[in-house]
C-alpha cells in the first residue's frame, strides 16, 4: 500500500512496526525512479554509513551527507547527487536546513523526499527534534517541489499523527497503518520492592546468557539514567557476563565500537539508555528489560519492540517502581520543548496496575484493538507482583488519607502562616512541610531552614498533613503562587496576585491593570546588599564588577548562607584570596539577617 501510494505521487505517512520493513518502502520506489535522487532525512549520523553500505551491497548506489565528512568529501557527494549519479542520498536533518545545503539543495533532481523515524517531529512524541520542524522547508525551496514527501515511523498516536502532517505540510497524505499486535512478544511487568530485589530478579532474567557457552541470543537493559546505566553495567560485569555500555554521556568513537561489538555478537548484552536503539536492526534480541520505566507508552513499544524481530518467541520485562516514575517526571520537567509528561507517564501506570491484556493496552494506545494475546502475564494470570503491588499501594494510600485528616488547632495553624509571612514567596509547599515537620533533609539543610526558629514547630503533626493544609488555602485563594516552573507560595494579603488582562471600565476604554508591587524575599532582600556591596567595592578598587563577584556567586552566597570563613571558601565561585579580601564584610552582611 505504502509503496503504490509513493509510486502514485502521493504525500505518504507510513507507520509501521519496528521490524516491518520501513526501509524497503522508499529504497524499492527510489530504484525505480531514473535520473532522480531519494533523499532521506535521518536523525542518526552514526547509522547513516552503515545503511549507505548496506544499500551499496544491494547495488544501490547511495551516499551520505553529514559532519563526518570534511567539505571537500561533502561537496563530491553532493555534486554526484546532483548529477543523479546516486540513487539514495542521507543526509542529517541539521546539514539538510544549513545555507549551504539549501543553495545546492535546489539544484538536486529530487524523486522524493523522505523523513525517516518522523516521529522526531511532533513536541508531542517520544524523541522531538527541534531540527525536524524546519524540513518543511525543503519542499517550500526547491523550484519542482511536486516530489511526494514520505514521513515513516513505527510509533504514533493519532495526536502525533496529526501534528507530523501539519509540521512537514502534508496536505492531503495517504496514512498506511499496519498492526501493532507482536504474537511472538511475550510482555510482562515486575514490581520488585527495592532497588535489591530489582538486582536479583535482573541477574535470574540473564542466566541463560551466563551458563551456556553460547548464549541465547543478544539481550538489551534500557536504563532511564546515564548513571544507573554505569551502575548496572559493572554489576553484570563484576558478576561475570559479558556486556556493553551505550549512553550519550561515552565518545561517538566508544559507542560506536559498543555498537558493533554488539552487532557482530561479541558483547551479547548491552546496557543502555534511551540513546540506543534507533534503526537497529538485530534480529536475535530474545529479552528486553526494562530497569527503569521508560517516559512513555511509545518509547516503551519502540524500544521493547527491538526483541525478536525475526518472529521467533522473546521477552519484554518491564521493572515497575514508583520512584523511577518520578525520575521520570523531573528528567521530563527539565526538558523545555516537551508536552504532556504527566499524561504520558499517566499511560505508562496505567500499562503497569490494569489488570487487562499488555497487548491489547499497547495496541488500543495507537488506536487498534485486538483479541488478547494469551501469552504476557495478565493472560496467563502470572502477575503475582502485582497483586501485591495494588495491595501496598492500597495500604499506603489509606495511611496517607489518615494523616490528611489530621484536626489542626488554631495556635497549629498560625506556625504555617507565620512560616508564610517570614519568607513570602521564597519555598514550594513540599518544603515549607518538611521545615515545619522538623525534617532534615538535603535541601533543608542547604538552605539553613534547621536554623529557623519555626523548624519543627509542627514535629507532632503529619507532613502530608502540613501539606493537606497548604493545598486547601492555595484552591480556596488565601495562599497565592509565585512562577510555574517552580511554584513558591505566598499569604494572599500579604503579596501581590497574578496580574491579570486589562479589563472594560464602564466608559467601554481597556483598563491596564495596577501595578504589582513584588514581595521582597529574604535571599533577595540578601543579594540586593551584596550586590551593593560588590559594586562599592569594585569602585574602590577601580576593578570591573566580575573581578569582584559574579552575580551567579553572590546568589548562591544569598542562598546558602554561610555562617563562617570556611563555609564561605567552600562556596562555588569562592576562592582562598577573595575571602582573605571580602570575607569578613560579607559575613557581617549575612549576620544582619540571622
Amino acid at each position: 500500500m505504502a509503496i503504490k501510494s509513493i509510486l502514485a505521487g502521493r504525500d505518504t505517512l507510513a507507520i509501521l512496526p519496528t521490524g516491518a520493513g520501513k526501509s524497503l518502502i522508499y529504497q524499492l520506489p527510489a530504484v525505480l525512479t531514473k535520473d532522480k535522487v531519494t533523499v532521506v532525512i535521518s536523525p542518526l549520523i552514526a547509522l547513516m554509513k552503515d545503511q549507505a553500505e548496506s544499500l551499496q551491497k544491494w547495488g544501490i548506489p547511495a551516499a551520505y551527507c553529514n559532519s563526518t565528512l570534511d567539505e571537500l568529501e561533502q561537496m563530491k557527494v553532493l555534486s554526484e547527487a546532483a548529477r543523479a549519479e546516486i540513487k539514495v542520498l542521507l543526509v542529517s536533518p541539521e546539514r539538510a536546513l544549513s545555507n549551504g545545503f539549501l543553495r545546492i539543495w535546489k539544484e538536486l533532481p529530487v524523486s522524493y523526499l523522505v523523513v525517516d523515524e518522523a516521529h522526531c517531529v511532533s513536541q508531542w512524541g517520544h524523541d522531538f527534534r527541534p531540527e525536524y520542524r524546519q524540513i518543511h522547508l525543503l519542499r517550500e525551496r526547491h523550484p519542482h517541489p511536486q516530489f511526494p514527501l514520505v514521513a515513516l515511523t513505527a510509533t504514533a498516536t493519532e495526536k502525533v499523527r496529526f501534528d507530523i502532517q501539519a509540521a512537514l505540510g502534508m496536505g492531503s497524505a495517504n496514512t498506511v497503518i499496519s498492526s501493532f499486535y507482536r504474537p511472538n512478544l511475550r510482555f510482562r511487568v515486575e514490581f520488585p520492592q527495592n532497588e535489591r530485589e530489582k538486582v536479583d530478579r535482573l541477574l535470574d532474567l540473564l542466566q541463560g546468557w551466563r551458563e551456556t557457552k553460547k548464549s541465547p541470543g543478544r539481550a538489551i537493559v534500557y536504563c532511564a539514567t546515564r548513571k544507573k546505566a554505569d551502575e548496572v553495567y559493572e554489576l553484570l560485569q563484576d558478576h561475570g557476563f559479558s556486556v556493553g555500555k551505550y549512553h550519550a554521556g561515552r565518545t561517538e568513537g566508544i559507542r560506536e565500537r559498543t555498537q558493533n561489538a554488539y552487532t557482530a555478537g561479541k558483547v551479547p548484552i548491552l546496557v543502555a539508555t534511551n540513546a540506543f536503539g534507533m534503526g537497529m536492526d538485530q534480529p536475535d534480541v530474545r529479552l528486553v528489560v526494562h530497569f527503569q520505566v521508560p517516559a512513555s507508552l511509545e518509547a516503551y513499544y519502540q524500544e521493547a519492540g527491538r526483541a525478536g524481530r525475526d518472529g521467533q518467541p522473546s521477552d519484554c520485562v518491564m521493572f515497575f517502581k514508583n520512584a523511577d516514575v518520578a525520575t521520570q517526571a523531573f528528567m521530563i520537567s527539565k526538558e523545555a520543548n516537551y508536552k504532556g509528561g504527566d499524561s504520558l507517564l499517566k499511560h505508562i501506570k496505567d500499562y503497569a496496575t490494569k489488570p487487562i491484556c499488555r497487548q491489547i493496552q499497547l495496541c488500543d494506545y495507537f488506536g487498534e484493538k485486538i483479541q488478547t494475546c494469551g501469552i504476557c502475564d495478565i493472560c496467563t494470570e502470572s502477575s503475582v507482583s502485582r497483586e501485591s503491588y495494588l495491595k501496598k499501594e492500597e495500604v499506603k494510600l489509606r495511611k496517607k488519607e489518615e494523616k490528611r485528616s489530621y484536626q489542626f488547632d488554631e495556635h497549629e495553624l498560625n506556625f504555617i502562616r507565620e512560616f508564610l509571612k517570614l519568607y513570602p514567596a521564597t519555598y514550594g509547599k513540599n518544603m515549607i512541610a518538611k521545615a515545619l515537620s522538623g525534617k532534615m533533609s538535603k535541601d533543608i539543610l542547604r538552605y539553613r531552614l534547621e536554623r529557623n526558629p519555626l523548624h519543627g514547630k509542627l514535629k507532632q503533626v503529619p507532613e502530608e498533613a502540613i501539606l493537606a493544609v497548604l493545598e486547601d488555602w492555595i484552591e480556596k485563594k488565601h495562599v497565592l503562587i509565585s512562577g510555574i516552573k517552580y511554584p513558591k507560595l505566598f499569604l494572599g494579603q500579604s503579596g501581590p496576585i497574578k496580574r491579570s488582562s486589562g479589563k472594560l471600565g464602564l466608559d467601554g476604554k481597556q483598563r491596564e491593570p495596577k501595578k504589582i508591587q513584588k514581595v521582597p524575599t529574604i535571599n533577595s532582600q540578601i543579594l540586593k546588599e551584596l550586590v551593593n556591596y560588590r559594586d562599592r567595592k569594585s569602585r574602590q578598587l577601580k576593578w570591573k564588577k566580575f573581578m569582584v563577584f559574579q552575580n551567579p556567586v553572590l546568589k548562591r552566597i544569598a542562598e546558602r548562607k554561610p555562617r563562617n570563613l570556611e563555609e564561605l571558601e567552600m562556596t562555588k565561585g569562592v576562592g582562598p584570596a577573595k575571602v582573605q579580601r571580602f570575607g569578613n564584610e560579607i559575613l557581617e552582611i549575612l549576620r544582619r539577617y540571622e
